[in-house]
């Protein structure tokens, strides 16, 4: 079969690879689409710690695809259940990781079938369907900002992530703007609920662009005693300079926000079957498995997602 390997920071190849086999409990799913995102293009940049460990590295992991006759889901990774963070009902700290949309087939490990295998509603399309891991981190980082009914919320990055994060904050009764951003993405930003600001005075601060300055921005724009969410993750080497007056004298509170967990999976697959937002206008571009190197090594200024089919 065809597959997508990264074997570098910008070295990635499209070659002939054996079916994979699964074992005992695992699930071998035909890839119908897979989608591109901000996590994937950061890993093919920089690499990443967690879904690129070793070279050649099967890549990409929002799909939707066909196992045993029905068209199904799945979110990349799973908590194992029995470490500290699952016992504090926190994050995982042993999450099982799954990698490859970038192909023909996948193989879901038995502990992501078992507890992040979700079959499609009927009628919902597959692109959309495909959305169900980012918009479950997303769901899970409004749930850390803690957002009240009518509190203002400046969500600061217009991309998929931001354009979802102003839906989740629209869905909780929270008032979003986008902070930034390019202006054919901020275009979008009234069909997810949000509108378009400086975002100064919010309640909450939520970064979703991914850079320093980004979560620097967030801690300058919230008020006195508000809340800044720090979603987008920098490399590993980053120490961002963040103020510590305002840290310490008006008593903000910073929480990360990384992945998802099983509920906010299922709360994902719903939000976007509800069609209750416009979640198929963030599928911008559709490429064939063979031309995805040369998106991710340029990709056009208008991409927000692109449905890659093998």
């Amino acid at each position: 079969m065809r597959a997508a390997l990264l074997h570098g920071p910008g070295d990635l190849r499209v070659e002939d690879v054996p079916r994979p086999q699964p074992g005992p409990g695992d699930v071998l799913v035909q890839v119908e689409v897979a989608l591109t995102d901000g996590t994937d293009l950061k890993t093919y940049r920089r690499g990443h710690p967690l879904l690129a460990t070793r070279t050649p590295a099967p890549f990409g992991h929002e799909f939707c695809g066909i196992a045993d006759g029905r068209r199904v889901v799945a979110a990349n990774s799973a908590p194992c259940g029995a470490c500290a963070g699952c016992a504090r009902g926190g994050q995982c700290l042993e999450l099982e990781f799954l990698a490859g949309a970038y192909g023909e087939w996948l193989v879901v490990p038995e502990r992501i079938a078992a507890t992040n295998l979700l079959p499609v509603p009927a009628g919902l399309a597959p692109e959309v369907a495909a959305m169900v891991e980012p918009l479950a981190c997303c769901l899970r980082g409004v749930q850390r900002a803690g957002i009240g009914a009518g509190e203002a919320v400046s969500i600061l990055g217009a991309g998929p992530i931001g354009l979802m994060l102003a839906a989740c904050v629209a869905d909780a009764g929270g008032r979003p703007t986008i902070v930034g951003g390019r202006p054919e993405r901020r275009a979008l930003a009234g069909e997810f609920g949000a509108d378009i600001g400086t975002g100064e005075g919010a309640d909450v601060a939520i970064e979703a662009a991914g850079r320093e300055e980004a979560w620097l921005d967030a801690v300058r724009l919230v008020r006195p005693g508000g809340t800044v969410v720090l979603f987008g993750g920098l490399p590993r080497e980053a120490r961002p300079a963040v103020d510590a007056y305002r840290l310490h004298y008006e008593e903000l509170t910073l929480r990360g926000s990384f992945h998802h967990t099983p509920a906010t999976v299922r709360a994902a697959l719903g939000f976007l079957a509800s069609g209750a937002y416009p979640w198929e206008r963030l599928v911008t571009h559709r490429v064939t498995l063979e031309r995805l190197p040369e998106l991710f090594a340029d990709p056009p200024r208008d991409l927000l997602k692109a449905a890659v089919v093998p």
